[in-house]
């Protein structure tokens, strides 16, 4: 299974948001300094976790990212799920009926893959949902909001 770079990164964005100083809010330019992704590409992820209810996007000239809600409840399948669907869809194109069809059946076989990508589709997700954010990081750290990530922008 691949799973998309944008993942790992809407992990660390919420990451970030969750230990920022005060929890003062973030622009997309700091978020994508401190990740050297382009502002661009970083836009679309943070438009997903917004949409999704993870960060909240706060207009102005104080304005920026912040989390909607406490890394305590967030989980990976949350990021994951955001920025990559709720599940990945394995459909059978009827390839094998096509292909065989000198007296066999092969509707089961096809049916017993789809089965099993189904189920390890579900295994995939559950194990995610083992995982919050807030594990991620020492409570202190993130439960105050004590690092200075714009102090480290360049």
């Amino acid at each position: 299974m691949v799973v998309n770079r944008c993942v790992e990164q809407g992990i660390y964005v919420v990451l970030l948001l969750s230990l920022e100083k005060d929890h003062n809010p973030l622009r997309s330019t700091e978020i994508s300094a401190i990740l050297s992704v382009s502002d661009s590409y970083l836009k679309k992820i943070l438009r997903k976790l917004v949409v999704s209810g993870i960060i909240a996007s706060n207009p102005g000239k104080d304005g920026g990212f912040q989390l909607a809600r406490s890394i305590e409840e967030i989980t990976v399948y949350d990021v994951y799920s955001a920025l990559e669907g709720k599940q990945c869809e394995f459909k059978t194109t009827g390839i094998g009926g096509r292909i065989f069809v000198h007296g066999k059946d092969f509707s089961k076989g096809e049916e017993r893959v789809a089965s099993l990508f189904e189920s390890a589709n579900d295994a995939f997700c559950d194990k995610l949902r083992t995982l919050t954010i807030s594990e991620l990081a020492t409570r202190e750290l993130f439960l105050h909001g004590t690092v200075d990530f714009r102090a480290h922008i360049k």
